[in-house]
């Protein structure tokens, strides 16, 4: 059997909104990666990098909180399922019964130290709190598997409610989106997940699973609405009548995004809105 090669290391970039501060950002992303190899259900050797994006509904109170509890839980679930899409239906109730748990126990932490500070949960508040959180969500798992031949081949699996979106670029174009295609499928009402919703089988026929290979060199992008519709954009894509490359995200840090996606802003090429980026390549 074949060694695994290194797994490629997430990066994660993100801005706020313009006129916000780095506390009102309502976009989430975690990464995790596995240390050892494991074993899938044929028994092949896998390596797994794990990542989600969330995006926190503004008109939702603790939207923020609510869309960081939800990558880590997101992250957590695909990470102990293994081959999780292929019970879609039993990797939906572990996420959302991890994720409506730590919710409960967020609130109690939350509402503990309000009253310590004294503010303490006002009237108005209170519905807010009963109606509960929301946000979209899109995670992925990038999985080295070594074949009978000991060759290594690289696949993505990815779920999504909302969005969200993952792109999957190969010498700087275009191969792949998940799971909207067009700029013209983003709405004003994505579909969301509710930290007080219990319906996992309302849930499980939302959600949307799609998966793919990955050839060395190709790079996945894991993006929040505003930069997902940027890229999918036609003045973004074409330029004198074919695709256009996208930017070099590797060679950028936090400054570098921040400035780039304030200059697209600036030229009214991208909404005002919090940005979220994590990218790895193979």
């Amino acid at each position: 059997m074949g060694d695994i090669p290194a797994l490629p290391q997430a990066q994660w970039l993100w801005t706020q909104k313009s006129g916000s501060s780095e506390r009102e950002c309502e976009d989430a992303a975690y990464c995790w990666q596995s240390g050892e190899a494991g074993v899938d259900s044929a028994g092949r050797a896998v390596a797994s990098l794990y990542a989600a994006v969330s995006d926190g509904a503004s008109e939702s109170l603790l939207a923020r909180d609510w869309a960081m509890l939800l990558v880590a839980d997101a992250v957590e679930s695909m990470r102990l399922a293994g081959d999780w899409w292929e019970e879609l239906d039993t990797f939906v109730r572990d996420l959302m019964e991890r994720s409506a748990l730590h919710w409960d126990a967020f609130l109690t932490r939350y509402q503990a130290e309000r009253a310590a500070q004294g503010r303490p949960i006002t009237w108005y508040e209170q519905p807010g709190l009963e109606k509960g959180a929301f946000a979209t969500v899109l995670g992925a798992e990038i999985r080295a598997t070594v074949l009978e031949d000991g060759t290594t081949r690289w696949f993505w699996y990815s779920f999504a409610l909302g969005d969200s979106c993952l792109f999957q670029l190969r010498d700087g174009r275009l191969l792949d989106s998940f799971p909207l295609r067009t700029v013209e499928e983003f709405g004003i009402t994505p579909q969301l997940l509710g930290s007080r919703n219990h319906d996992v089988r309302l849930v499980a026929d939302r959600m949307r699973v799609a998966h793919g290979e990955l050839l060395p060199g190709d790079e996945l992008l894991l993006t929040t609405d505003a930069l997902a519709a940027w890229l999918l954009s036609r003045e973004t894509r074409e330029a004198g009548g074919e695709a256009a490359a996208f930017p070099a995200f590797a060679a950028f840090d936090q400054q570098d995004f921040a400035e780039w996606v304030d200059d697209q802003r600036a030229r009214a090429r991208m909404r005002n809105d919090d940005v979220t980026l994590v990218r790895a390549g193979v």
